[in-house]
């Protein structure tokens, strides 16, 4: 699952004002160790088309009913995050 696509200046802009900034609490290396754990647990299990269609609860949305993202967004947006 690793990128092989760099994220342009756009689609940062765009993850960044669709999720928002760094979660509140976290460090970058809090963040850098949460993507990797994402790609450790995808990486071999799954084919690029198939991640797309896998759908995560954001985990930093503490609400009631939080968002729901597809992995592949929920990893852009992390990897934006630490540009």
């Amino acid at each position: 699952m690793a990128q092989d696509r760099d994220i342009s200046p756009a689609r940062r802009k765009r993850l960044l004002k669709t999720y928002g900034s760094c979660p509140v609490g976290y460090t970058n290396e809090d963040l850098e160790r949460f993507l990797d754990l994402l790609y450790g647990l995808y990486s071999h299990v799954y084919t690029l088309a198939e991640l797309r269609q896998v759908v995560v609860s954001d985990p930093f949305d503490r609400s009631q009913a939080p968002r729901q993202l597809t992995l592949t967004e929920l990893t852009d947006w992390l990897a934006a995050l630490l540009l």
